[in-house]
């Protein structure tokens, strides 16, 4: 494939000494082909300096490869019908970097037909593809210039023809190719030594401004989107620093679009993270832009411990830990203990008659703010000494109050699983979104998520634990928060069956326990 990458130069059809494009028409032939040239066009910097993809500090060049390929559609005049050739630059052909020719003897063109190519090319589009739908993704990039040169430079070219000879009819054939594509350069000043494992450029207002796939004309160069992302990512491979401060160069191919402000986070192989802002670009197809970030911010940790218990910080606007179990489970698809509200052991019967601070609705004797449920003491919050996971976990751990709870149900998109991780405990996992706009119940089928989402690995898992002191496990989850509603005898709760919401229960039932920290 090209040796090197992002430049753009017009390109000529390339052609091998035995073939030919024939249309369906029937038109006479105009004539035979005796020259093929290909030629490209640099990327120019926004500031104006030329570029030429090897990099230098002002030019990323490009070089054409005997091995290279183009896709190649002759498209009639009068139908939309046509047909789809590569064509390999032959053995020997003149090359200079970003131009190529040779003899195209064996060539005939259809009369008054016009021809479009574009690459790159691997051989594999189906014929039916018509030349106004030729796909483009750019997913999987790993931040090299070669790689992007080789799978993500992706140009089109309308034919465009010499007559020569008018005695023998002979033509060269030039396809001038033009960048559907612009390409960032990311010039990061590394905080720490470390290996590195993805660059994620996220818009700060969660707006979908990326393309991640789409569908190219190779007559016009239009290209219309197919998917779009708040984030694109570079899966890094091999990328380390040995020292603070060292220098990293990565790039992007991205379709032209306003990016609006972003945030650029650097990820170590040990999922600590680097965060640093980046002002919004207009980016216009066969440039090249630079990002220069020389300071990075820390990231909070994704995960860590408080007393011995795991929590995962989900990215959420308060800054607020969950615990990834139930209090007192073993692990993750452990259902754990089953407590009343504001009671802080676990037991076997939870009614009324059992329950701690009153015998009935009526007879309420803490945490009351109305008269007719019991004795006033305008207590809403449990207390420490009232709070299961604070008296059963220690340290900084507690039950979430009804803002956090709500906090975790607005700002978080939930999946229902059968058999969470093929361990047969039903239940819902909770993950933090990658945009604003990846909130709220998501279904499914067979409860494996859609490409459309990408899943972080930063979740908790709520199993379906029952309530009612044991009842409906497996289909049914509710999750105890630490204060009560304006009815004194309720508590506030996350329940789900088949959507999951925000519910209260009575107090003296027997629901789950999930803790969060700060």
């Amino acid at each position: 494939m090209k040796k090197s990458f992002l430049t753009i130069l017009p390109m000529a059809l390339l052609a091998s000494c035995s073939s030919e494009l024939v249309e369906t028409t029937g038109v006479a032939t105009k004539g035979n082909v005796e020259k093929v040239s290909i030629q490209s066009h640099p990327f120019e910097f926004e500031d104006g300096t030329r570029t030429s993809l090897s990099a230098t500090e002002k030019a990323i060049s490009f070089a054409w490869a005997n091995t290279d390929a183009l896709g190649v559609f002759p498209i009639s005049p009068t139908t939309n019908n046509q047909a789809k050739q590569d064509i390999k630059l032959p053995a020997g052909c003149e090359v200079d970097a970003h131009y190529a020719s040779f003899d195209g003897a064996g060539w005939d063109l259809i009369a008054d037909n016009t021809y479009a190519a574009y690459c790159p090319y691997d051989g594999t589009l189906p014929a039916a593809t018509p030349y106004t739908a030729v796909p483009i993704s750019l997913t999987g990039q790993d931040g090299t210039l070669a790689t992007i040169g080789q799978k993500y430079d992706f140009m089109y070219a309308p034919s465009s023809f010499a007559e020569e000879n008018t005695g023998t009819h002979t033509h060269e054939v030039v396809f001038d190719f033009q960048h559907a594509i612009a390409v960032i350069q990311f010039k990061l000043t590394m905080p720490v030594a470390a290996t590195w494992k993805s660059i994620v450029i996220t818009n700060d207002a969660g707006d979908k401004v990326w393309k991640t796939s789409a569908t190219m004309n190779v007559a016009t160069g239009a290209v219309t989107s197919t998917a779009t992302a708040s984030s694109i990512s570079l899966a890094l491979s091999g990328v380390t620093t040995t020292a603070v401060g060292q220098e990293v160069v990565l790039y992007a191919s991205v379709l032209p679009t306003t990016t609006g402000a972003l945030t650029l986070t650097a990820t170590t192989s040990a999922d600590e993270e680097y965060t640093a802002s980046l002002a919004s670009k207009t980016l216009v197809a066969g440039k090249a832009y630079r990002y220069t970030v020389s300071e990075f911010l820390v990231a909070p940790p994704k995960r860590g411990t408080e007393n011995g218990y795991t929590w995962v910080n989900l990215g959420l606007p308060s800054g607020l830990k969950w615990a990834t179990m139930n209090v007192g489970a073993q692990s993750e698809t452990d259902y754990g203990d089953y407590f009343a509200w504001g009671e802080t052991e676990t037991k076997s019967t939870f009614n009324w008659d059992t329950y701690k601070y009153g015998s009935s609705i009526y007879s309420v004797t803490k945490y009351c703010v109305n008269s007719t449920y019991g004795i006033v003491d305008n207590k809403t919050t449990l207390l420490p000494e009232d709070d299961a996971a604070t008296q059963n976990w220690g340290g900084a751990w507690r039950m979430p109050t009804r803002t956090e709870q709500l906090e975790l149900l607005n700002n978080s998109y939930r999946v229902w699983t059968s058999s969470y991780n093929g361990t047969g405990v039903a239940g819902y996992i909770v993950y933090v979104p990658k945009s604003p706009s990846d909130k709220g119940q998501v279904v499914f089928a067979n409860n494996v998520p859609s490409s459309s989402y990408s899943l972080s690995d930063l979740h908790i898992f709520l199993p379906a634990a029952g309530n009612a002191g044991r009842s409906n496990i497996g289909t049914v989850g509710e999750y105890w928060g630490a204060t009560n509603d304006d009815a004194s005898y309720d508590g506030h709760t996350i329940y789900f069956t088949t959507y999951m919401g925000k519910s209260s229960s009575n107090r003296f039932q027997g629901c789950s326990v999930r803790a969060v920290c700060e």
